[in-house]
């Protein structure tokens, strides 16, 4: 699954984790809502990390 960035719908519920590598910080995203930027660092960009229902 590509990466999500800030503002955009989530398509998958899960955990999701902020690409830049000196951050590492973990949210939860919802289906359907929409991604907020990394409250650690600012980043917007994030990856999947586990899937949920």
């Amino acid at each position: 699954m590509a990466n999500i960035r800030t503002g955009g719908i989530v398509e998958q519920s899960g955990i999701y984790k902020c690409t830049n590598t000196s951050c590492g910080n973990e949210i939860t995203c919802v289906k359907g809502e929409r991604v907020p930027p990394c409250r650690k660092c600012g980043n917007t960009e994030f990856r999947l990390v586990r899937a949920t229902r």
